[in-house]
């Protein structure tokens, strides 16, 4: 059995054992949440006392899928880069291509990223997405983890088994400051903006990011790329002078602002500042990517053993206009398949073939076909965990589907983000419980 498995069971049974005790630790906790800043779109986030448990050799898979993963994207971004042929395959508009091919003065084209798995405690597990550009949650899953690691029940197991948490925070600080030092004009204690539309991004997460640059010295504001102004060779915010721009904003909503930011990009691209969070990352967060990994006449560059790791753990997409001929095989065969859009986010427009009927499925591949930029992928099978959860009184076990969410700072495993539910897609907050993650050293 595996560790991880087997602290759940004690887990269980601790509280089988002593139900009373524990209910009213969940209550403590369950206050404590309330009154944390865990908030979106003005409710706190919902979540889940039973935790994920991790040892080191979870860890230790996480990292190395990551490295050869990593391999791979830093091969297709240079490619892209430098070969027109092999750009013209992503078909990004030629606004975004301009502001992709601007070099932001630091190796890394995805800075920080969270990379989505389905993960059941083995190594074949699947990549669903790559959330590249403006990666989030890091405030949701501390938050919980830190609230948990405090109660009752997880003070009882670390009797037994020396537990901790990944912290997301301080960690970032670390890493794009070291991101930051490649920069041709870095400074030593940069001024730093945290960059994202307003009412567009997670403010309590941003307020808790201000505070870990705070904490290392760092002068640190929270501003709408719209309100910035490029003069005398700076990008400033009122008499705030920027040095290093921890982006947030999302390419997608960039794209569709591009005139309302002109000094924010023209700045960029005179490197009149360090924007951690380069629009290359679009490379790989757009899903196209998939669909281009998979296709070994387009990324024939790439080694066997990568081919290999990409027949494993990337699931076969296509793109749906250009396969028109599976189109009957996808009908016919709807449990298998997923329709996902190129360049949207949180799920949006996302269908899966088994949770419709057959008319209804037809309908969504019409409608998929008929917008031209869909993409049909082979489902995954998501994980599953029986956990207990606090229902009319009492802790009852219940099936749940889970996404393991892997944050990645400069390119490497920092820390974990476990959303479960009942459906096919977990992703929206508000249809999907957060669980706090805990490693067994």
């Amino acid at each position: 059995m595996h560790k991880s498995v087997k602290i759940d069971k004690y887990f269980k049974d601790i509280i089988k054992n002593e139900e009373d005790k524990y209910i009213e630790d969940y209550k403590k906790v369950y206050e404590k949440m309330q009154k944390s800043n865990a908030i979106y779109k003005g409710n706190i986030i919902e979540f889940l006392y039973n935790p994920m448990f991790f040892d080191k050799n979870d860890i230790k898979l996480f990292e190395n899928k990551l490295e050869i993963l990593f391999g791979i994207i830093n091969k297709v971004v240079k490619r892209y880069l430098n070969d027109l042929e092999f750009r013209n395959y992503f078909n990004f508009s030629k606004k975004m291509e301009e502001l992709i091919l601007i070099d932001p003065g630091y190796s890394t084209p995805v800075p920080i990223g969270r990379f989505d798995i389905f993960y059941d405690y083995n190594e074949d597990f699947k990549f669903c997405e790559l959330n590249g550009d403006g990666s989030s949650a890091m405030n949701e899953a501390n938050t919980v983890e830190e609230i948990m690691y405090d109660s009752d029940i997880i003070k009882k197991l670390r009797e037994n088994f020396d537990l901790y948490y990944t912290e997301l925070f301080d960690s970032w600080v670390v890493e794009i400051l070291r991101i930051y030092n490649q920069f041709e004009s870095a400074k030593t204690k940069p001024n730093v903006a945290i960059i994202d539309f307003e009412n567009l991004g997670t403010p309590y997460e941003f307020l808790e990011f201000k505070k870990s640059f705070e904490k290392s010295g760092l002068k640190t504001i929270i501003a709408d790329p719209r309100n910035l102004e490029y003069k005398n060779g700076n990008l400033w915010h009122e008499n705030f002078r920027i040095d290093l721009a921890y982006r947030r904003a999302v390419n997608q909503e960039m794209e569709k602002r591009i005139e309302e930011v002109e000094d924010f990009i023209e700045a960029y691209r005179d490197k009149a500042f360090c924007m951690v969070g380069p629009f290359r990352s679009q490379i790989i967060h757009n899903k196209i990517f998939f669909e281009i990994l998979t296709n070994e006449m387009k990324t024939g560059f790439l080694s066997k053993s990568e081919r290999d790791f990409i027949e494993k753990h990337i699931p076969e997409t296509y793109i749906l206009k250009e396969n028109t001929e599976m189109i009957n095989k996808i009908m016919q065969n709807k449990d298998n398949y997923v329709l996902k859009p190129m360049d949207l986010y949180a799920a949006k427009g996302v269908y899966i073939g088994r949770d419709y009927g057959r008319k209804d499925w037809e309908e969504k591949i019409n409608k998929a076909l008929n917008s031209g930029d869909y993409l049909v992928q082979k489902f995954c099978i998501p994980g599953r965990k029986d956990a207990l959860r606090y229902k009319g009184g009492k802790f009852q076990k219940e099936l749940f589907k889970t996404t393991l969410g892997l944050f990645v700072y400069n390119e490497n495993f920092t820390g974990l983000y476990s959303r479960l539910g009942k459906k096919n897609i977990i992703a929206s907050r508000g249809e999907s419980i957060v669980a706090p993650n805990f490693v067994v050293k």
